[in-house]
């Protein structure tokens, strides 16, 4: 076998492997939102945490959500905030509406008005109707200079956290 042929098997068999781990993925998520949405909360969290570990941007937005309300856990909403945080910061816009939540009301994290909007707002670019809701309260609310903070970190966030997924 020449070395472009043996290259190409060895090319496609790493993308067999790919797509087997990614259909595995799918179905191990498929099988945690149903125990969610029946209710069995433990169930969902042990079927969560492994993908979790892996990096899942859904399964650490499902299970920071689990944390959060102590769902099939005792709350933790130190625990929430970091598996929101690296939703979050693949691109979720469920978990960048957590986020902006915890910070809001101080809830895992230190509150911080600025980065809740900056969150809020990437959450409001990645479709997340409450995003605008915490936008608009806390425009009202901020003194100017914290205001224009908050815009500022939301652009760079926006640019980051939403655009860069939205094109790629």
């Amino acid at each position: 076998m020449s070395m472009l042929n043996r290259k190409s098997v060895v090319l496609s068999a790493l993308a067999a492997l790919v797509c087997v781990s990614l259909a595995a993925r799918a179905d191990e998520m498929a099988r945690a939102q149903k125990a969610i949405e029946r209710g069995d909360y433990s169930i969902a969290v042990v079927q969560l945490k492994p993908l979790a570990a892996r990096g899942d941007a859904r399964a650490e937005e499902a299970l920071g959500a689990l944390y959060d309300a102590g769902l099939g856990v005792a709350p933790d909403a130190v625990r929430a905030a970091k598996l929101s945080r690296e939703a979050a910061l693949q691109g979720s816009g469920a978990a960048q509406l957590n986020l902006a939540q915890l910070y809001l009301k101080g809830r895992g994290v230190q509150a911080d008005p600025v980065r809740a909007y900056a969150w809020a707002d990437a959450a409001a670019a990645s479709g997340e109707p409450g995003g605008q809701d915490i936008l608009d309260r806390l425009a009202k609310e901020m003194p100017r200079g914290q205001l224009k903070r908050a815009q500022s970190l939301a652009q760079r966030y926006v640019e980051r956290y939403v655009e860069s997924f939205a094109s790629g």
